[in-house]
């Protein structure tokens, strides 16, 4: 799958799901999409680096670039049960 392909169905099933959904390149260079949970958040900050970025597309069908610190503080949120 390429990452314009990863984008186009993050961003449908975040509209169509009401959910955010998560898209980055693992070390492959492979596009992944899946679902925002905490899980999904440390696959794709240990597949990015802390140099690199992954995105999130929201429900509201914007799209965010998504740094290390960034992912850290969705983890910390998700701990207390804020994802």
């Amino acid at each position: 799958m390429t990452k314009a392909q990863a984008f186009a169905i993050a961003r449908w099933k975040a509209k169509r799901e009401r959910r955010d959904w998560l898209v980055w390149s693992d070390r492959s260079g492979a596009a992944q999409v899946a679902r925002l949970t905490a899980e999904a958040v440390k696959r794709a900050m240990l597949a990015s680096g802390t140099a690199g970025r992954f995105h999130r597309a929201a429900a509201d069908g914007r799209t965010y670039a998504v740094t290390w610190r960034m992912g850290v503080i969705m983890l910390r949120n998700a701990s207390v049960g804020c994802i």
